[in-house]
């Protein structure tokens, strides 16, 4: 019906699967408004012949905001749009999820970026579809030096997920700090503020650590790979937290395609990952070179006693501190490799809860290793969400620490009423009688007088079991109150107030039969 008859601002032919024949048919139509300064046409099927119609619009028409995002547009497309007549009117330009990115696209934009006639506040670049690099980043940077409009840069598809980066005129005198605080966006912490190129600062870096979880891809491990290539400084490395499998491919292209590696790396978390001991024994060879690496982080995994051996070799070599290894598969005899390497006694801080189920085996193993004088340790974590942590094992373990002079901390997983936290001061071995009673409290039992240093006499003399939190108790759990019941001299309170569930029947079997008669009052 047209040609119409009104002052058209703005408008949204967004997301109609419509390509470059009907983009032909409208063009005319969309020629004719002088007024028009926001044109969105993305999520549409448009290409390159349909960028050129595009152009010749901008050569007639200064439009202000022009949405391109989701076509079928690549460097030939973009670069008719950016050389148009009224290019450099745009004051806003979406163009991401195109056609795959590369160098060439970007130093289209980046020339455009760097022009001193161009309007443009706010750009949006990049593709789901793939990884953002680093250097792509470093020209459109490089680009911004001289340009005084430009306040938001969008990018899609870096290394953790779509960042926005705002660019203000104080941001612009103080180029060195600014440049730092952008590359934290992709994860990359610098030790100081010494340049305003980004070759600079991935050379300073001190740390590399994601703030998000990762959606990490091959594409994206290899841009990581590049990135370490290009530390030299850097001491702490964090990739905890990927969703889906760290395969042994995406380890190759992170630790050994672009290796071996100049920096003084001092703390690796690989946890949550979901790799196994084949992947482990791919980047076996980068966990040895680190001589200074002290702290080692590879818990919710999939690695089983195999993989416990290869550790047991990298602490043959290295000098680790703190190791964890919560939530995977290795039980009695990949912890003995693990305590038995050859700097084992070197470690501080071990956490080996909710492998697989714990036992008797296990805790002599570690209770050797605590009972030794060289060793080192000061926190340790053991148990299993999954069963109860026995009275029995915990009477070992400090019966272990009693001329342990190192240890601090106890953390237990799977105690009768859940995590506690045992806490060891040079004060309380001192006065190990108070302390065991005290810490007996932890599992529910006050004992009426503080008459030995062993649990044994503790629960012999115990008055009260009463647990401070509502319980969550099973039938393993039953059974070891059970046990604790018939050990049981002088008992005279008992509360099991307010369990999540139904006590059955085979529960208060375990609980007040299977070990009674009892003999307390």
């Amino acid at each position: 019906e047209g040609p119409y008859n009104f002052p058209l601002k703005s408008l949204d032919l967004g997301n109609n699967q419509f390509g470059t024949r009907e983009l032909t048919t409208i063009l005319p139509f969309l020629k004719s408004w002088e007024a028009l300064n926001s044109l969105s046409v993305e999520g549409n099927c448009i290409n390159n012949r349909g960028a050129q119609l595009l152009a010749e619009v901008l050569d007639t028409v200064r439009i202000r905001r022009l949405s391109l995002n989701r076509n079928q547009i690549s460097k030939e497309g973009l670069s008719c749009i950016l050389s148009s007549q009224n290019a450099r009117y745009l004051t806003s330009l979406m163009i991401s999820d195109n056609e795959d990115i590369g160098s060439a696209e970007i130093d289209e934009i980046a020339r455009f970026l760097s022009r001193a006639t161009t309007s443009l506040k706010l750009l949006e670049v990049g593709s789901h579809r793939q990884c953002f690099r680093i250097v792509w980043f470093e020209k459109l940077c490089q680009s911004l030096q001289n340009n005084t409009t430009m306040s938001k840069m969008s990018i899609v598809g870096s290394l953790h997920g779509p960042i926005e980066i705002f660019i203000s005129n104080e941001q612009r005198k103080n180029m060195e700090k600014y440049m730092a605080d952008l590359m934290k966006s992709f994860g990359i912490t610098c030790c100081c503020e010494n340049g305003s190129k980004i070759d600079d600062i991935i050379n300073s870096a001190t740390k590399i650590k994601f703030p998000h979880a990762l959606h990490l891809n091959l594409d994206k491990c290899r841009e990581i790979g590049l990135v370490l290539s290009r530390c030299k400084m850097l001491q702490e490395l964090c990739l905890n937290g990927n969703r889906g499998c760290l395969g042994e491919e995406m380890l190759v292209a992170l630790f050994l395609a672009e290796g071996p590696y100049n920096f003084p790396l001092k703390s690796l978390d690989l946890g949550n990952n979901q790799f196994g001991t084949r992947e482990l024994t791919t980047i076996l060879p980068f966990l040895k070179s680190w001589e200074a690496l002290n702290s080692l982080s590879v818990e919710g995994n999939c690695i089983n006693n195999r993989g416990a051996q290869l550790l047991a070799e990298v602490l043959d070599t290295v000098r680790i501190r703190r190791l964890s290894l919560n939530r995977n598969q290795i039980s009695k005899e990949g912890l003995s490799c693990i305590l038995s390497s050859q700097n084992a006694r070197y470690l501080t801080s071990l956490m080996i809860s909710d492998n697989e189920d714990i036992g008797s085996a296990e805790i002599d193993e570690i209770a050797r290793f605590l009972s030794r004088a060289t060793t080192s340790l000061k926190l340790l974590e053991v148990g299993s969400h999954r069963q109860c942590f026995r009275i029995v094992w915990f009477e070992k373990l400090c019966q272990s620490l009693q001329n342990n002079t190192t240890m601090s901390k106890m953390s237990i997983v799977g105690s009768l009423h859940g995590p506690i936290e045992i806490f060891i001061s040079n004060e309380q071995r001192k006065n190990m009688e108070k302390y065991m009673a005290d810490l007996m409290k932890s599992f529910g039992i006050t004992c009426c007088c503080e008459n030995g240093s062993k649990i044994d006499d503790i629960i012999n003399s115990a008055t009260k079991i009463k647990f401070p939190h509502a319980l969550h108790l099973n039938l393993d759990k039953c059974r070891e109150i059970g046990l604790v019941l018939s050990r049981c001299k002088m008992l005279q309170e008992l509360c099991l107030n307010g369990n999540r569930g139904c006590l059955g029947e085979e529960m208060l079997v375990a609980l007040f039969l299977a070990e009674g008669p009892y003999n307390f009052p």
